[in-house]
């Protein structure tokens, strides 16, 4: 299975999400999966590619072309160079697409506005119909419970149709994330 994966690239977050990061990218791998993710050898982008390749797994890397090879952060490249395959994309917004298409299933960890980007992207091509994958938001440590809160406002103030409940599904930890992608498999 290809399991897209939406998280930050900041080089500042707290260790323990890049340690999470990384056990995300090395579980996935373990269990026979392909890692699709944006590219990048930088931020908790980086550590699920390490996790991933410590134990020998495959990683499809979706890189806007506008920052291949050209926009460094503290002198290192943001694209990963040594992935099994490296697609480019005109922009972000192609990139989203040709992640959603390749992927049977996503996983979002925290991340910043690029991480909602993509979660909200893939979620409403979901709630019409446009697919039927699945999507694991690891609320690790609490991190996504404002937004759990806010889509129950939407819920409650009916902005969502009964056939919206299920769109997402928001998971406590790594081994419920994986065990909902081991049922898919």
């Amino acid at each position: 299975m290809k399991v897209s994966v939406y998280l930050g690239s900041s080089t500042i977050c707290l260790e323990e999400y890049n340690t999470l990061a990384f056990e995300l990218g090395r579980r996935l791998a373990e269990d026979g999966h392909t890692v699709v993710y944006g590219g990048s050898d930088v931020g908790t982008m980086k550590y699920l590619a390490d996790g991933a390749q410590s134990v020998g797994g495959k990683i499809i890397g979706v890189f806007p072309e506008g920052f291949a090879g050209t926009v460094e952060v503290a002198g290192q490249k943001i694209m990963r160079d040594n992935l099994d395959e490296m697609i480019l994309t005109r922009d972000f917004a192609h990139r989203k697409k040709v992640m959603e298409d390749l992927s049977d299933c996503c996983v979002i960890l925290p991340g910043s506005f690029g991480t909602l980007d993509e979660l909200f992207d893939y979620a409403c091509r979901k709630s019409i119909g446009k697919h039927q994958k699945g999507i694991y938001i690891l609320n690790y440590k609490g991190f996504y419970t404002p937004l759990l809160d806010l889509i129950e406002n939407m819920r409650q103030a009916r902005f969502f149709k009964p056939s919206t409940k299920g769109v997402l599904c928001f998971c406590n930890s790594l081994e419920e994330v994986m065990g909902h992608i081991s049922v898919k498999a």
